[in-house]
């Protein structure tokens, strides 16, 4: 296996399909995928770039990979169960482990962007489940 490298700039942004839409995702929130077994024969690990407008989100949800977030430019408030929020902001890191309940809030004055990293081997595995009215 080579090294893997290419710009951010190379990756297209990519929005969530209408039945993606009806399950419960944001028609608005961006995101790039960057390394996954496709991509570069990568082995137990996906990684991505997302950007969620100025006072959008990333709804509740939750999936089996466990997840790490990497806050790269400005705010807003983690989203867990139980209507609890914590503020993040660019430099913060968050883990989430399997199947917990999250999202991401938007509260900044530009658009939150995160870099997400999943122990899965494909992106094509991951499955989200929207909560509806959770936000």
């Amino acid at each position: 296996m080579d090294i893997f490298l290419k710009s951010l700039d190379e990756f297209k942004w990519e929005t969530s399909s209408a039945e993606r839409i009806k399950s419960g995702a944001n028609p608005r929130t961006q995101w790039k995928q960057l390394v996954d077994k496709d991509i570069c024969d990568s082995s137990g690990i996906s990684v991505g770039y997302s950007k969620i407008p100025k006072g959008e989100d990333l709804p509740l949800h939750n999936h089996k990979p466990q997840e790490i977030y990497f806050v790269m430019k400005g705010s807003g408030f983690l989203l867990m169960e139980n209507h609890k929020l914590k503020h993040i902001k660019e430099g913060d890191i968050v883990f989430i482990p399997e199947n917990k309940y999250h999202g991401i809030k938007n509260s900044g004055d530009c658009a939150l962007e995160f870099l997400f990293i999943f122990t899965a081997e494909r992106w094509k595995d991951i499955n989200y489940n929207f909560v509806s009215n959770q936000t």
